[in-house]
């Protein structure tokens, strides 16, 4: 941290989902996915849509002056 700038992340990562300016000036990136899956038997059959569940995953990336200050995943 400290080195990594907003343009390395979108390099690595892509565009957020999110960009937020914080009250204390600072802004966030907001890395959010949602993942399906799906009932798998023993021998590889998937059962989608039949007793699917959804995961979703937050990644938040703190930024000042456009430099990364911190990171975090985030459980909903």
């Amino acid at each position: 941290m400290g080195r990594t700038t907003e343009l390395d992340i979108l390099r690595l990562l892509g565009p957020a989902s999110k960009k937020e300016r914080m009250l204390n000036g600072n802004e966030r990136l907001v890395y959010a996915t949602t993942e399906i899956k799906s009932l798998t038997f023993p021998w590889g059959y998937q059962a989608k849509g039949f007793l699917d569940k959804e995961e979703d995953e937050i990644f938040e990336v703190t930024l000042k002056d456009g430099i990364v200050q911190g990171y975090r995943f985030i459980n909903p």
